[in-house]
């Protein structure tokens, strides 16, 4: 079956997230580990309150000299992140990151995080570049 919903495209996804008092260190290891490159962050209740992705590790500890062992995700992280619920439409979602500039999206119901999709869970599996590339270019010349 084909997905069509964020629901269908998260189903069987492992939920990986962080708190907010996580060291961004232990946050890192956690990405590197599940090779995914954002981590929601959810509070006591399991409630989404923001996302560390590589980008906010990158400009908001990296370059700016805080210690990735002493800083806390809730420091660098994105404090509220848009999210869409799980009935939403795939192209629904990948606007939504094309329009907001990211590449993540979290999935929630009630607050609480079900899944994350990435923008490359948008890339066509058994296709290369160039393929998809074509037919584009065919596409916008029909």
């Amino acid at each position: 079956m084909k997905a069509t919903t964020l629901a269908d495209l998260i189903e069987g996804q492992r939920v990986h997230k962080t708190a907010p008092d996580e060291t961004v260190r232990t946050a890192c290891i956690a990405m590197t580990s599940a090779n995914i490159g954002a981590l929601p962050v959810v509070d006591r209740n399991g409630v989404l309150i923001g996302i560390l992705s590589e980008r906010d590790v990158i400009q908001r500890s990296i370059i700016v000299y805080r210690p990735s062992a002493t800083t806390l995700v809730k420091q660098v992280m994105t404090p509220n992140p848009q999210w869409l619920g799980p009935e939403a439409k795939l192209d629904e979602a990948y606007n939504t990151m094309i329009k907001g500039k990211f590449r993540h999206l979290p999935v929630c119901e009630d607050g609480q995080i079900l899944g994350v999709v990435s923008i490359r869970d948008f890339i066509p599996q058994n296709s290369s570049l160039v393929e998809r590339l074509l037919r584009r270019t065919a596409v916008k010349q029909a």
